[in-house]
This record gives C-alpha cells, structure tokens and sequence, in this order.
C-alpha cells in the first residue's frame, strides 16, 4: 500500500491545545502508512519541535510591497505560495487545522486536493467566518473531525456532513515533574501550607473566563483558596479592565503569571485543583493533564469538560453562576467531595497520544 501524502495547515504553529495536539501527532505517526508535512500560516515555537522527517512551510505573514500589490489586484499571495508547496510536496489530502485556514478551501478544489477539516471550536468561534464560507466549509469538507462530541453535535446541527469523532489527547511522556523544583514555586510564591492552589490555564480572553478571576476571588473570600493563571496574557481592552479590578480585590489572592514553558507542569502539579473557567471550550488538554496529575476538575458546563470528568473525578457545574461553582470549590477543600486520584490518571490515560492515535489514522485512511 502506498502511503498517504497529507499537509498539515495549521494557523500559528504554537502552543494552542489544537496546535499542540497536531505537534503530539506529527511526532508519533506511523510512516509505513504516511508522509505527513505542516504548513503554519505564522512562524512559531511548534516548529523547533518537530522530527526531522517532517517538512515544514511557512506562508507569507508580512507581505512586501509586491506582495501587497498582488493582494490587491486579486492574487493572494498565500495562495500563490501554497501553490508552489503543492508541487513540491504533492499532498493528497490538505488537512486544516481549526477554523483559520477555512480560506484555502477553494484553493485545494481547484488543485483538486482533499480536504479534512478539523474542528476545534464551538459556535462562540464560528463569528471568525463569513456566513457562507462556514457553509461551504461544513458542507463541502471530505471529511470533518471533531475534538469532541459536543463539537460534532454543533456541526451536524448545523447541517455539517461526513463527521468523524476523534478526542483531542495529550502526550504523557512529556509531563515529567521534579518535586524540587514543585517546592522551590512554592516557596516563590508563598504558599503557606494550609492554602489550597486553584489553577487555571489558557488564553486571557472573553471565552476562556479571564474576566471572572476577580468574581471568584471575591466569592472565595475568607477561604484557604490561592487561585494561579497560567498562560498568554493579551494586551487588550478586556485584559486591562479585569487587571484594573483585580488590583482592588479584597478577596483571595490571585497571582496571573502568564505564559510559563519551562514550568508549566510544576505550576499543575503544585495546584491543589484545577479550576476551568471557560464559557466555551471544546475539549481543553489542561483539562487532562490536569487529570494526569490527579487533580480535582470543577467547571461551568462549559462543553467537552463534561463528557470527560466522570464520578470522583470532580464536578461539573450546570450553571453560570459563579456562586454555584465556588459552592463545589468549597465542597472539594473541606473534602466533602469523593475525589479519587487513581480514576482520574486511568481517564487521562485513555487521551494519550499512544491510544488516540490510531483512532485518527484510521479515519485519515478510510478518505
């Protein structure tokens, strides 16, 4: 059987959960069944992590003056340079990572390229597309795979065809903790022993709940509760508002740290629990990692959360209200919730990149 040529499209190459999980992939494929190849439309840190054997391209991000006058007059220069990857690499299949790269759709049609298109997202994202390239996109995709089952409900209730489930995963190789350096956070931070840690990672945006940070804090206070964030902090509007208030918070502490690579599973590890604040989000990795480190979950119903937290794992709260979810943070710290650390790390376990894994390259082979 000849193998399958397929290039990956990714929008930033960097560490997103849906980019992370394409990263997790491209190093464990099987290559008597593929060549697989990445395309990122904007450089990142994904690519200094990639094998060897894999080829990797980097479209224009910064035109130049020529560029811009080919954009102008109707020749995109993306388009132009995908073009060229297309006869060099020869790809059989073009597979866009996210809702991004929705814009080469009729590109590879009119290559006569297939195309896979994998959804990371929930209708909060959808607003990214015009109305009818979203159509056009669920409709005219070869094949669509979703992180989630909450994910592929939203698309075939949207009229959405040719849907495979396959889970967003983790690589469990790669969380290695150094109990060490896990006090040394600790004891950076002034953690007294009988505070319990709450952390939350991701993004500082609307969807992600980085503006309720001060409710919670508030809510929480007079508790034993420390709440960290980890992850990219944007310099916006909405940032600076919540930033503003948490500078008068009389509730509980609250330290917003930012992107942390090298320590970024030390500061999971050191938490107490984990703590998903999101409004959407389709099948977060934190969310399992966290369960890999054998830390309690409580979220809003907030979309792949649930169908991933089981008994004794935690608790997902089917409400907005931050009141009903800081009642559950309550429940776990006085340990009035069964949490058993043994299921979580089995349920996480079954998200490794070593299980999911032929899940997706079955899929990639039925096209």
């Amino acid at each position: 059987m000849s193998t399958r040529k397929i290039l990956i499209i990714t929008p930033y190459a960097g560490r997103t959960g849906s980019e992370m999980m394409m990263g997790y992939l491209l190093n464990r494929f099987n290559r008597d069944l593929f060549q697989l190849g990445l395309c990122t439309l904007q450089p990142g840190e994904l690519l200094n992590d990639l094998p060897p054997d894999v080829p990797t391209f980097t479209a224009p991000h910064h035109f130049s003056v020529v560029q811009k006058l080919q954009n102008k007059f109707g020749e995109n220069p993306i388009f132009r340079y995908l073009r060229n990857v297309q006869k060099q690499f020869k790809a059989d299949i073009w597979y866009l990572n996210t809702l991004v790269p929705a814009f080469l759709l009729p590109l590879a049609q009119e290559l006569g390229v297939r195309v896979v298109t994998h959804f990371h997202e929930l209708p909060l994202e959808y607003m990214a597309l015009k109305g009818e390239a979203f159509r056009r996109l669920i409709t005219e995709s070869d094949r669509i795979i979703g992180c989630s089952e909450i994910v592929c409900q939203r698309i075939r209730e949207a009229g959405g065809q040719r849907i495979e489930l396959c889970h967003s995963l983790i690589d469990h190789s790669r969380i290695k903790i150094q109990p060490d350096r896990v006090q040394k956070l600790r004891q950076s931070l002034n953690i007294q022993p009988h505070e319990f840690v709450w952390v939350m990672s991701g993004q500082s945006t609307y969807r992600k709940g980085f503006d309720l940070l001060p409710d919670f804090a508030e809510q929480l206070k007079g508790s034993p509760a420390r709440i960290i964030w980890l992850g990219q902090v944007i310099d916006d509007g909405f940032v600076t508002y919540t930033q503003e208030k948490l500078k008068h918070n009389s509730g509980v502490r609250v330290d917003v740290l930012g992107v942390q690579r090298e320590d970024y599973y030390h500061y999971l590890s050191l938490a107490d629990g984990f703590l998903l604040t999101s409004r959407e989000d389709p099948f977060p990795l934190v969310m399992i990692e966290a369960a890999a480190l054998a830390k309690p979950i409580v979220a809003f119903n907030s979309g792949g959360v649930a169908e991933f937290v089981q008994e004794e794992m935690g608790e997902v709260v089917d409400s907005w209200n931050v009141r009903d979810v800081v009642t559950v943070l309550q429940k776990v710290m006085n340990k009035e919730l069964i949490f058993n650390a043994e299921k979580a790390k089995n349920r996480a376990q079954q998200f490794d990149v070593s299980v999911i894994i032929s899940r997706w390259e079955t899929i990639m082979r039925q096209l």
